[in-house]
């Protein structure tokens, strides 16, 4: 059982369950009540009245409330995740795939090839600088407000710098909401 596509839902997420990374223990006992529970939280006659009707995403029927936060999912894909998750054979080799979609979107990140939500390119230059302590138990860093309101949304380390210093750009997101900025900048020689 390999999840060809990494678009699908997530059986954890599907049973309001945590995924750690790691083989955690499940009982029994709480993989069913997890399951109950998801029955009743996305039973079509139970469901709140501020649903709309399902949509089809990725061959599943998925309905989201009117915030789009909570996905409704339906009695296979519930079932689906209740007996993958509960045979311990099924669960290995499903927390495998699902560490190895997670690591390959690590990656994407990494590599930038990912789309980023509001991504704005500046120049080092465009920021402002700040000195860190005088013991240097703050780092130098260079920040700029975000739409947001943060005022010091966007901050960058000389040690982001460092670490990036080969691609010339580092990607950084707010600390205030889902907005992204490309920052570029060049190394001087010291010599």
């Amino acid at each position: 059982m390999t999840r060809s596509n990494p678009a699908t839902n997530d059986y954890y997420e599907i049973l309001n369950l945590k995924f750690t990374g790691q083989t955690t223990p499940l009982t029994k006992q709480q993989l069913k009540l997890s399951y109950h529970k998801a029955l009743l939280r996305h039973h079509p006659d139970k469901a709140s009245s501020t649903s709309q009707s399902p949509s089809l995403q990725n061959g599943h029927s998925v309905a989201e409330d009117a915030s789009g936060a909570n996905p409704t999912y339906t009695i296979d894909e519930i079932t689906t995740a209740y007996k993958t998750l509960s045979d311990p054979q099924l669960r290995a080799e499903y927390d495998r795939s699902l560490r190895l979609d997670r690591a390959k979107a690590v990656e994407r990140e990494k590599t930038g090839t990912v789309f980023h939500t509001g991504l704005e390119i500046v120049d080092l230059e465009d920021l402002a600088f700040e000195e860190g302590g005088e013991a240097k138990e703050i780092p130098d860093f260079w920040y700029r407000g975000c739409r947001c309101g943060d005022e010091r949304g966007f901050m960058v380390t000389e040690e982001d710098l460092e670490r990036e210093a080969e691609h010339g750009e580092i990607v950084i997101g707010c600390r205030g909401c889902s907005l992204w900025m490309k920052v570029l900048f060049a190394v001087e020689d010291d010599g």
